[in-house]
């Protein structure tokens, strides 16, 4: 595994994942690497009982946020709507 950037805030709003472009990979198999934060977050929001109320409200905060495509934060939401118009662009 090869960490090329790794930045932290202060303030934690959003999570995300970057890798190498292999060529031979198709959008789906992008979409499932970048949307997986998102997912997890969201999913743990879901499944995390009320007992930790706090951990459920921030988890879904988090994931919902990593879906809105902010450029300046490189949300995973914005990361795949990259990937979405890279992939239409090439197939022009």
């Amino acid at each position: 595994m090869n960490i090329k950037k790794v930045a932290i805030s202060p303030i934690i709003i959003n999570c995300s994942v970057s890798f190498e472009d292999v060529e031979s990979w198709n959008l789906f198999q992008k979409a499932l690497i970048i949307m997986m934060p998102a997912v997890v977050n969201i999913a743990m929001g879901v499944f995390i009982g009320y007992d930790f109320l706090f951990i459920k409200l921030f988890s879904i905060f988090i994931g919902i946020n990593s879906l809105l495509p902010i450029p300046y934060l490189q949300t995973d939401g914005y990361l795949m709507l990259k990937e979405v118009k890279q992939t239409f662009y090439e197939k022009k």
